[in-house]
């Protein structure tokens, strides 16, 4: 019996590695790193399709639009949305490019942003990483007043690449802006399946040796 409970446990201990639990950040963390727009030009620069980026700890990081370029818009310089005053703004155009995806070079267990719809009224906002999509209601006016929700991911394992998108809105979904980004608990490479099945192979294999041990002496 104790050599089938360690089988157990070694499967459990492989289903443990292996999940990819997902959740909704509706505020903003304090933050590890974080990635402004400013850094792409002043209000109104187009953003090329893919384009590069930098977080302020040095991450390097790659975005693009699901089709044509994106623009650099500030909050009440070209923006009159409700993110905070001054706020660098990376926008879709009003021709609908998103969504957006954004990828770096080391994983997080967290990322995130303020998202607004072009569009006044109410939209849903979605963000997808790997292992899945969380969502998030809005409204989108022009109060300035920092009251734009945040969307973030946060994830057991290293996330690297997420999706910001709009499932619904008032008028065109794919036309929307976020601020700057939020990355939280800057964490190490998710380990190789290969390694994942050859460390799992070894517990089943010891579990099977302990089994043999147990039943020689019973």
């Amino acid at each position: 019996m104790r050599g089938y409970s360690l089988l157990i446990s070694a499967a459990l201990l492989m289903g443990a590695l292996t999940a990819n639990a997902d959740s909704l950040v509706t505020i903003r963390p304090t933050g590890t790193d974080s990635v402004n727009w400013s850094q792409l030009g002043s209000s109104y620069t187009s953003i090329a399709n893919p384009f590069t980026f930098t977080t302020a700890d040095g991450v390097a990081g790659t975005g693009s639009y699901a089709s044509g370029t994106g623009e650099v818009r500030q909050q009440n310089n070209g923006w009159a949305g409700n993110f905070a005053d001054g706020d660098f703004l990376n926008w879709t155009t009003d021709v609908g490019n998103g969504p957006l995806t954004l990828n770096f070079s080391q994983g997080f267990t967290q990322i995130g942003a303020q998202i607004q719809s072009d569009y006044f009224g109410a939209f849903t906002a979605q963000i997808c990483d790997v292992n899945g999509c969380v969502s998030e209601d809005g409204n989108s006016t022009s109060a300035g007043d920092d009251s734009a929700i945040y969307i973030g991911i946060s994830s057991a394992t290293p996330i690297d690449s997420v999706t910001f998108s709009l499932t619904s809105a008032s008028y065109d979904p794919n036309d929307f802006a976020i601020n700057q980004v939020s990355l939280d608990g800057g964490a190490s490479p998710v380990p190789e399946p290969s390694s994942l099945l050859l460390f799992g192979s070894g517990l089943v294999g010891f579990a099977g040796a302990m089994r043999r041990k147990f039943a020689r002496k019973a």
